[in-house]
């Protein structure tokens, strides 16, 4: 998906939120908006907008001096998660459709996106779980999945945010776990989940999980390892969560992908076709 004139408002308002949540210093933040602004005068718009946003938080983290600037909110959210995952795990057992509120869960978790709110909640987190679990998701759109994964030999989970990672922990839990590979990114960007997060989330305690060698939201393929673009590309099934992975890998040919996610912003919504805080189950 290319970078559309729509985005630029997002774009201006992710870098003046950065550069706040990395430093108090006016300077500093006016030093780290000039820079991407710099940048924006020969930006590529055929390029998706996590390419900027890889930019953005690139002088953020270069210029405050700070290697992960959301740590803390990565640990908080994850926690969050974690203290809420046996009352969550009891209720995906005792429903009826144990995959499909499963599935919810996964969805709901999607809130918590640093890159798009200046603030996220958990008063916000509990909020979008009962709105989720009380939505309709289209029965279809399940049962293919559903059926994708059963015959899926070797499934790539491509994930998000720390603290999301738990949501998604419930959904692979209602799969067949051996043909799982979870994905985290190689290094910090904004609160997307790394390695330790995922081990925090108790996500490689149940199945393998790797990294993309990157620091990038989403999936730039020219910016990930030449191991995990094999893998990507030789996976039966894609499941890819967030706008990020949408904005970055549905113009690409593969072999079965579906985005979970919920639309957080107009250009995504118009572009996918679904209304702004709808959760999304997308076959492309």
């Amino acid at each position: 998906m290319k970078t559309h004139f729509d985005c630029l408002p997002c774009i201006m308002k992710q870098t003046v939120d950065a550069a706040r949540f990395v430093t108090n210093d006016n300077q500093l933040q006016e030093k780290i908006i000039r820079k991407v602004m710099t940048e924006l005068v020969s930006y590529n718009f055929d390029e998706s907008p996590p390419y900027i946003s890889q930019i953005i938080h690139k002088y953020a983290r270069e210029l405050s001096g700070i290697r992960d600037p959301y740590i803390e909110v990565k640990e908080q959210f994850t926690q969050l998660g974690l203290e809420l995952y046996d009352e969550l795990k009891a209720l995906v057992k005792t429903s009826p459709d144990s995959f499909t509120t499963a599935l919810k869960l996964s969805i709901a978790g999607n809130i918590i996106d640093f890159g798009i709110f200046e603030q996220v909640s958990e008063e916000l987190v509990q909020q979008t779980i009962e709105r989720c679990l009380h939505a309709t998701l289209p029965a279809d759109s399940v049962n293919s999945l559903k059926d994708d994964i059963a015959q899926s030999g070797n499934i790539l989970f491509l994930g998000d945010n720390a603290g999301e990672t738990v949501f998604d922990r419930l959904f692979i839990e209602e799969m067949p776990m051996e043909k799982v590979t979870y994905v985290v990114k190689g290094s910090p960007i904004v609160n997307d989940a790394t390695m330790k997060d995922a081990k925090e989330a108790g996500l490689t305690e149940i199945v393998q999980v790797i990294d993309n060698d990157s620091n990038a939201q989403g999936t730039i393929l020219a910016w990930c390892s030449e191991d995990f673009v094999t893998r990507f590309h030789e996976a039966d099934l894609i499941i890819a969560k967030g706008q990020a992975h949408y904005e970055t890998t549905s113009n690409l040919e593969l072999n079965c992908i579906y985005y979970l996610l919920q639309a957080k912003c107009a250009v995504i919504a118009n572009d996918i076709g679904c209304q702004m805080g709808e959760m999304v189950v997308l076959k492309a």
